[in-house]
C-alpha cells in the first residue's frame, strides 16, 4: 500500500500484468486466440478463385470444374482451422487440444511434455522463409504428440514469441 499526496493505490496482485499476443487469460486458463477474420478472408479469395476459375474455363473441359472445385475445398478447409482451440490451464497442469470442429479434444499433461519444436519451411537454399509453425511435443505412452500453436508467414519470429509465450504460462524454459 502506498499513500501519495492524499491519494491511496493497492496493489491486488504482486504480478505484473502480462499482455499475451497469441493467448487469453479466462479464469486462471489460456485460450488460444482464434483469428476467424483472417480465415474467413481467406475462404472469401479461395471461394473467388473458385468462381473464377469456373468462369474462364470452357464447361466441356472437365479440368474447370476439378479447379474450382479444388479451391471450394481449400476455402472450407481454411474455415474449419479456424475452430481450432488450445487451452493452457497452469493449474491443474494441462495442455487441452482439440485441432479442429471434426476431431476429438485431447488432453495433454505437462509431466508428459518433452520440448518445444519450430519447424521452418525454406526456399532458395534456405534465403526465403515461407512458413514456420511452433510445435509443443508431448511424450504419450512412448509416442511423441506433436501440439500445433501458431503457422507464422514468411518469418519465424511469429512462430518463435509463441514459444516464449507459452513457455512463460507453463512455467517452463524455452531452451
Amino acid at each position: 500500500m502506498e499513500t501519495t499526496a492524499g491519494r491511496m493505490e493497492i496493489c491486488t496482485n504482486s504480478e505484473p500484468m502480462t499482455e499475451y499476443t497469441y493467448f487469453i487469460p479466462e479464469g486462471g486458463k489460456f485460450h488460444l486466440k482464434t483469428k476467424w477474420s483472417t480465415a474467413a478472408i481467406r475462404a472469401v479469395f479461395c471461394l473467388a478463385i473458385a468462381a473464377g476459375i469456373y468462369a474462364i474455363v470452357p464447361p466441356e473441359k472437365e479440368i474447370g470444374a476439378w479447379g474450382a472445385g479444388f479451391f471450394v475445398v481449400f476455402a472450407l478447409v481454411n474455415l474449419l482451422k479456424a475452430t481450432k482451440k488450445l487451452t493452457i490451464d497452469p493449474a491443474a497442469r494441462t495442455v487441452i487440444h482439440k485441432n479442429n470442429a471434426l476431431s476429438p479434444e485431447v488432453t495433454y499433461h505437462f509431466d508428459d511434455f518433452v520440448r518445444f519444436y519450430v519447424l521452418t519451411g525454406s526456399y532458395v537454399f534456405k534465403f526465403i522463409t515461407l512458413d514456420s509453425t511452433a510445435f509443443l511435443v508431448f511424450d504419450q505412452d512412448g509416442r511423441e504428440k506433436q501440439v500445433p500453436v501458431v503457422v507464422g508467414l514468411f518469418s519465424t519470429r511469429p512462430a518463435q514469441n509463441a514459444v516464449n509465450e507459452v513457455s512463460g504460462i507453463m512455467g517452463i524454459e524455452a531452451a
